[in-house]
């Protein structure tokens, strides 16, 4: 007999799960295939951007590295002595100009180992030059810091010396110092007959100016000398200010009487009020300048070698420009300083300012 209807549906049933589960199969196959290749296309991106970017900064990093291995060792801004000419003048007056981190600079002159210029950090100018000044060579600069060697005011030599007047040597000149050398010549041995050497730094240290003098007799014989370092400090004005120190009941040698006068001091203040020529004996090394149109005070400190204090104003004379700085020198003025053959004379000042 043949098949029967109730037979059928069980077929049709079996073909359509059939169908369906080698549809799911395919489904399933085919989801899967889009997944791996998804992955793999994103894989390959990711690692295709890692290697781009690997490149490029290989790119980039090789020029980069380059460039480094092409700085110069000194990649560090060193503040080197500067050497120039009065005003930048062709042919004029050599200059040392020192610098300093702090933002202090200072300019000296070969041309009596001079220094005209000290400024702090500030801008502050503590060195005045007079405005009858020369710098021609023709005689000493008058201003800044001259020296008066070997020979301090008149006398047998030539007033204050020959070494204000002479070319100094620059035997070094460094960052923030530099030193200048004066050895005895023919010139010098006309008119003082020694052999000698005299070495002069001056150096910045924050917002501090340092000098140092070195004389060396250099002969077989002793000699003596006095001396100053005839300082000139710029003040707002000379009615101004007041120079403070140990000066009462110390004797102080008026040049201004004629003959000379020892007086004595009766008080620790001084107001130049008139023309003023004083020397203070065995007072150095705790004087200062107090400004009151700067606001500021300058130490004028000293730890060796120099003895005295010297106090000069030319006041009322307007053509030496009296109103605008005060002398107060370092000095070994009263009392001759005795070298020995083969030894050496050290004196240092420094100036230092600060707030009032």
């Amino acid at each position: 007999p043949g098949p029967t209807k109730a037979n059928h549906p069980p077929r049709t049933m079996n073909f359509l799960k059939i169908t369906l589960g080698v549809n799911l199969a395919l489904c399933f196959v085919l989801l899967w295939h889009m997944l791996d290749k998804g992955q793999h296309a994103v894989g390959s991106a990711v690692v295709g951007a890692r290697q781009t970017n690997v490149a490029t900064f290989s790119r980039m990093r090789s020029p980069v590295l380059s460039s480094f291995k092409r700085m110069p060792k000194r990649s560090v801004k060193r503040y080197d002595a500067i050497k120039g000419t009065h005003m930048g003048q062709p042919g004029g007056l050599e200059t040392v100009k020192l610098t300093h981190p702090s933002g202090s600079e200072a300019t000296i002159y070969k041309w009596g180992a001079a220094a005209t210029s000290f400024k702090d950090s500030s801008g502050t100018e503590w060195l005045a030059v007079r405005p009858d000044a020369k710098f021609d060579g023709s005689k000493a600069i008058s201003g800044g810091i001259p020296h008066c060697f070997p020979q301090f005011g008149p006398g047998v030599l030539p007033q204050h010396g020959f070494a204000r007047d002479s070319l100094w040597n620059l035997v070094k000149a460094e960052g923030s110092s530099a030193t200048f050398e004066l050895t005895d010549s023919p010139k010098t041995r006309q008119i003082w007959d020694y052999p000698f050497r005299a070495l002069y730094t001056v150096s910045l240290d924050g917002d501090v100016l340092k000098t140092n003098l070195q004389v060396v007799n250099t002969g077989d014989k002793p000699f003596e000398f006095t001396g100053a370092l005839h300082s000139y400090f710029d003040v707002s004005n000379i009615d101004d200010i007041q120079i403070v120190g140990p000066f009462k009941g110390k004797g102080i040698l008026d040049r201004m009487q004629d003959p000379a006068k020892v007086i004595t001091a009766d008080s620790d203040v001084v107001k130049i009020t008139t023309e003023t020529d004083q020397v203070v004996e065995g007072v150095v090394g705790t004087v200062k300048i107090e400004d009151k149109g700067k606001g500021k005070s300058l130490l004028i400190k000293s730890t060796e070698g120099w003895q005295d204090t010297v106090l000069w104003n030319p006041y009322g004379n307007s053509n030496m420009g009296y109103e605008k700085f005060v002398c107060v020198e370092a000095a070994a003025a009263m009392k001759p300083v005795e070298v020995a053959p083969g030894q050496a004379w050290t004196a240092n000042m420094d100036l230092i300012p600060s707030a009032l």
